[in-house]
């Protein structure tokens, strides 16, 4: 009778198996990081309220940090609801951030008639670093040209404020 060891090398020869296998295994780990969505949310349109153009050019002013209108030349307050636009956004502390407005709109009547802007955002426009929790808040305002008798009526236009998140 042929021995164990024979036995166990020819049965392996015939199955083509060149020799017994091991195995060896060891655990690895697989991670991700979630992190809050980055929102930016207009709470308050910018609105110069209502105005009465004299024989002169002037311009009317809503400041950025304080929401108050003031006045020049010809443009004069007549009511209205004055208000500096907001807007809301959320990151997390020690986030980035580059802050851009668009080109400031040129406001247009139906029927007829333009006056320009110059907006500006509260704490100016490009890198910030954000230190706190939770939202923070965006304020725009800007200056409205009224030319001499500016046509009477509803004028507007839009803007972009965009923050980008780092």
């Amino acid at each position: 009778m042929l021995g164990f060891a024979l036995r166990t090398t020819l049965l392996l020869a015939l199955a083509g198996i060149p020799g017994i296998a091991f195995a060896a295994q060891t655990p690895g780990e697989a991670s991700a990081t979630m992190v809050r969505p980055l929102t930016l949310i207009k709470t308050e349109d910018l609105d110069f309220g209502s105005i009465s153009a004299g024989p002169t050019a002037g311009t009317v002013r809503i400041n950025p940090a304080t929401g108050a209108r003031t006045t020049t030349g010809g443009a004069i307050a007549a009511g209205g609801a004055p208000t500096r636009a907001t807007f809301v956004g959320a990151s997390q502390l020690g986030i980035a951030l580059n802050v851009q407005i668009s080109a400031s709109p040129t406001l247009v009547r139906a029927g007829g008639g333009t006056m320009t802007t110059a907006l500006e955002v509260d704490g100016g426009t490009g890198w910030r670093l954000f230190t706190g929790t939770g939202p923070h808040t965006f304020h725009v305002g800007g200056q409205l040209n009224v030319g001499t008798n500016q046509t009477a009526g509803s004028y507007a236009g839009q803007f972009t404020l965009t923050v980008n998140y780092f």
